[in-house]
């Protein structure tokens, strides 16, 4: 059974791709209503209409998209065109209905359907109004669009991260912003709820997704403003930690040629019990070179070469168990496959498993937060298209021929393309 910490909330999300769909997830995962309002007749971004991203099954590519399954879990999806007459008088029935209402539009995208925070409370005094542009919604900026990539380097991560002889652009399409704004949208609206139990009235609520996303990022502007002095790229490396590196092992227990494990030793104690490890206690001996911090730090290429040695003779899963039996650390790179087996995340049930009419059974991550004692579940699989238009608009008080009125009229649908 879902969580009910939020039962009774009513949430209209109005936002595509990841982050802003994501803190509608997190929200329903939580107990609230949430009715996805999705773009149409142009599909989603995360909807591809083409079979690139799509993954395996039948049914529309539309319903096929990974990215699109993630973000949009525990929600009901009504597919409108805001853009219509009678796609507006929807939607303005849907914020009088809502608790909280979000949009992660580009500034100035959702102010001209006439949906403005003065509009909107004009309509729902109560309402908790979130804005979610990348730049934030006021300021030289607006109207500017951008994604996580765009904000990763606005924001400066693309330049520390990554490895320093290859290219700045050479890094993994993961990007930090999306989680970070997620989860600011979910401390916002529980803060504001708190207070409209003590006001009554709702709260408009302006966030910059670039700016959540560099306060995970102060060290770099201090390191410049202070110092004068640019972060560097390090990869694996650790400046003041020798070894502190990624090292490729033998092939894997299931024959796997890409192999590596994550060592380091940070003190003394942890050089010792590598090095009995590796079978040369003596380097940890007093008077051998690599003995001390400051003798490894002037010796990193040696020791590196000689950990590289040790691994690559012996499978990730060996040099795990004995390194850390001698109380040394050391870690196996986990490919994504490798979470499905992963005991920790088996014991917290974290991997759940969804069933959806196009995509089948599949497993997908859970939930950043356990609740006692209704704890989250994965009620709803990612919507179909316009799945819950019927529900909704029958919730609102819509009858059965005003339904099959707007679907005529092209304001409401179930499929893109014709």
């Amino acid at each position: 059974m879902i969580s009910r910490l939020l039962d009774g909330t009513r949430v209209v999300e109005l936002c595509e791709v990841w982050a802003g769909p994501t803190a509608g997830s997190l929200l329903g995962d939580l107990g609230a209503d949430v009715v996805k309002v999705e773009s149409f007749p142009r599909n989603s971004m995360s909807r591809p209409l083409a079979a690139p991203i799509a993954g395996p099954g039948d049914g529309p590519v539309w319903e096929r998209s990974h990215v699109h399954h993630l973000a949009n879990r525990n929600k009901r999806n009504i597919a409108l065109n805001i853009r219509t007459e009678a796609g507006t008088a929807v939607m303005r029935d849907l914020l009088a209905s809502a608790d909280i209402f979000f949009e992660g539009y580009s500034a100035g995208t959702v102010d001209r359907m006439g949906f403005d925070w003065e509009t909107a409370r004009a309509i729902n005094p109560r309402l908790i109004y979130v804005s979610l542009p990348g730049w934030g919604a006021r300021g030289p900026y607006e109207g500017y669009v951008t994604l996580g990539s765009g904000l990763d380097a606005a924001g400066g991560h693309t330049a520390v991260r990554g490895y320093p002889d290859r290219p700045m652009e050479d890094t993994s399409p993961i990007y930090h912003s999306d989680a970070t704004g997620a989860l600011a949208v979910i401390f916002a609206v529980i803060t504001a709820l708190h207070r409209r139990e003590q006001t009554g009235l709702g709260s408009y609520i302006d966030i910059s997704q670039i700016e959540v996303l560099n306060w995970h990022l102060p060290g770099q502007v201090a390191e410049w403003a202070m110092n004068r002095r640019l972060p560097e790229r390090l990869g694996n490396r650790d400046p003041l930690i020798v070894p502190h590196g990624c090292f490729r092992a033998a092939g894997g227990e299931a024959g796997d040629d890409d192999s590596w494990v994550v060592i380091a030793a940070e003190t003394d104690r942890q050089w010792a019990g590598l090095a009995k490890a590796i079978g040369h206690a003596e380097w940890a001996e007093r008077g051998h070179p690599w003995s001390t911090i400051p003798g490894r730090l002037g010796a990193r290429d040696a020791v590196h070469e000689a950990v590289r040695a040790f691994v690559a003779g012996e499978t990730a899963e060996r040099v795990v168990e004995v390194v850390q039996r001698y109380g040394g650390i050391a870690a196996p790179v986990v490919a994504p496959w490798s979470l499905l087996a992963d005991p920790q995340h088996t014991y917290r049930n974290w991997m759940q498993t969804v069933v959806h009419p196009h995509v089948g059974v599949q497993i997908f991550p859970g939930f950043p937060w356990q609740v006692s004692p209704d704890a989250a579940s994965w009620d709803r699989p990612a919507a179909l298209v316009g799945e819950h238009n019927y529900e909704v608009l029958t919730g609102l008080g819509y009858s059965a021929e005003a339904i099959e009125r707007l679907q005529a009229d092209g304001v409401i649908g179930q499929r893109y393309g014709g």
